[in-house]
């Protein structure tokens, strides 16, 4: 939860950040209807966390803040 915060933190100090929608899902205690695509992949990946971006599996692992914010700028200009 603290690496959310940081990168959530860090993101909202950016020209992405009216672009972009973060949400922390814990796998142990939240509602996990909807994300089922996503808890294939994280079934069968032993490290955590996993970074989804678009529906993607994007980091595992700890997560470097620049290089989060590089891929959602590079995903957001293609999406144009």
């Amino acid at each position: 939860m603290e690496m959310y915060k940081e990168v959530k933190t860090f993101l909202e100090g950016t020209d992405i950040k009216d672009k972009i929608e973060m949400n922390f899902i814990d796998l142990e205690t939240d509602d996990l209807n909807g994300y089922e695509d996503e808890m294939k992949i994280v079934e069968k990946r032993s490290e955590h966390p996993i970074t989804f971006i678009e529906g993607k599996p994007a980091f595992v692992g700890n997560v470097d803040k620049m290089r989060m914010y590089l891929t959602i700028r590079r995903i957001l200009k293609n999406m144009k």
